[in-house]
């Protein structure tokens, strides 16, 4: 009975003293501050890398370069001519009209000399008609002889119409100086001039110098 007792009080003991054990350490520790030694962990510096970025693009044009052709360069374009300055352009600008205007005058001194040259042969042929007209009506006195000379002035009008015949020169023979007035106005009128030019008319025939000699008649 006795030994029963003991082994069911046996356990008990045990626990009892353990955990006396357990909280008399406790208390050791507590009344002795004891702090439990923390030894710092080493940190060491952190390592850098070089990271550098590669194209993959320039790779492959690098494998690829040894296998593509030589590239041919294009012949440089030629450079545009620089556009005239402003003081270039009113020089270019008045050299121009220099020239329009010289052309200008060439072309008006070239039109004039062939309307001179028009009116010369126009005059010439209205002049010899007259001529011619009036020799054919005038007698020439018995007492003309070579040398003398008569030179008449004489007005006409648009219509060939003579208005006047006036003596400029004598030829110191009165019947010579007026067989030649008789000889233009006989003629009267000279009808062709009608057909002349009006500037040409007033220019050369308004008013006409004719010379009379024995052997010839001239204006």
């Amino acid at each position: 009975m006795i030994t029963k007792l003991f082994r069911r009080i046996n356990p008990l003991i045990t626990a009892i003293f353990l955990s006396f054990i357990l909280h008399a350490t406790l208390i050791f520790f507590l009344v002795s501050k004891w702090e439990p030694e923390s030894q710092p962990k080493k940190i060491s510096a952190p390592k850098y890398i070089q990271a550098k970025l590669i194209n993959q693009q320039d790779k492959r044009s690098k494998k690829l370069g040894s296998k593509r052709k030589p590239i041919v360069k294009a012949k440089p374009k030629p450079k545009p001519k620089p556009k005239p300055k402003p003081k270039d352009e009113n020089k270019l600008e008045k050299k121009r009209k220099i020239v329009e205007q010289q052309k200008a005058k060439n072309l008006q001194a070239k039109k004039q000399l062939e309307q001179e040259s028009h009116d010369k042969k126009i005059t010439s042929s209205y002049s010899s008609y007259i001529t011619e007209r009036i020799e054919a009506n005038w007698n020439r006195p018995p007492s003309a002889r070579r040398g003398m000379e008569a030179k008449l002035l004489i007005k006409l009008v648009p219509t060939g119409q003579v208005v006047s015949v006036a003596l400029l020169k004598t030829s110191g023979n009165i019947a010579f100086d007026r067989s030649a007035e008789q000889a233009v106005y006989k003629v009267g009128n000279f009808d062709k001039l009608q057909q002349m030019d009006l500037r040409i008319f007033e220019k050369n025939f308004r008013q006409l110098e004719l010379v009379f000699r024995p052997d010839d008649l001239r204006l």
